[in-house]
């Protein structure tokens, strides 16, 4: 049992901290600002925390970002900027980027350029892909890189009938498409891009990784020329 001057310090020390919240909460309402600077505080910490795993991620994950055979490359192998870019045929912005991404390759011959099947738009976006990396394989990578070029560049809906001339004029050999799309190495390709992307939270297209970052959308030739140069610094 509580003794009366233990209850009248209980009661004054409530009553302090009552006068207390009064007083901070009168603070917070003529100084708003505070709560704005404790909001962009909190959100720096949790970007830090994003980047900061992103970063872990990337790393873990190099040789199947960096160094898989069935994965379009162009450029220098051995430079230590690559661009590696998650794409799909039926992404408008991703063929935005298209024209922006081959301008800078053209005038930046040291830097290395991945391309990363993602195929999440749809039975189209699937067929596309599949033919493409049906080419990649069979016919390789200069053949593949014409058809990659068709493919960016057209802006009506593709058809199979579309990819099998497109695949003609990019000098495929290939004849039967029909059964040939469905093979088990070109499907498990579509899998472990599926697979990364997952992994790296990578749920849009298009969507690139820049040393050990991933930016997610559309990139200007002035947002991406700045990112390039932030990481050179860097190296």
């Amino acid at each position: 049992m509580l003794h009366s001057n233990e209850l009248s310090l209980l009661s004054e020390d409530k009553s302090e901290q009552n006068e207390l919240n009064q007083f901070i909460k009168k603070y917070i309402l003529e100084n708003p600002e505070i709560i704005i600077e404790a909001i962009e505080i909190y959100q720096k910490k949790q970007n830090f925390k994003v980047i900061k795993k992103e970063k872990n991620l990337i790393k873990s994950l190099s040789s199947k970002i960096l160094d898989d055979k069935n994965s379009y490359s162009y450029g220098d192998k051995n430079s230590k900027t690559t661009i590696v870019e998650f794409v799909d045929y039926n992404c408008g912005y991703c063929k935005r980027n298209h024209n922006i991404i081959m301008k800078f390759l053209k005038n930046n011959d040291n830097v290395r350029y991945i391309v990363k099947e993602l195929p999440i738009l749809g039975e189209r976006s699937i067929l596309a892909s599949k033919v493409a990396i049906l080419i990649y394989l069979v016919d390789g990578p200069d053949v593949y890189k014409k058809f990659f070029n068709f493919l960016m560049t057209h802006k009506n809906q593709l058809t199979f009938k579309i990819l099998k001339s497109f695949a003609s004029k990019a000098g495929s050999t290939i004849k039967d498409f029909d059964n040939q799309i469905n093979i088990k190495k070109v499907n498990s390709v579509i899998t472990s891009n599926l697979l990364l992307a997952e992994k790296l939270s990578i749920n849009g297209t298009p969507s690139f990784i820049i040393g050990n970052s991933i930016i997610r959308g559309f990139i200007s030739s002035e947002e991406l020329q700045e990112i390039i140069d932030n990481f050179r610094k860097k190296q």
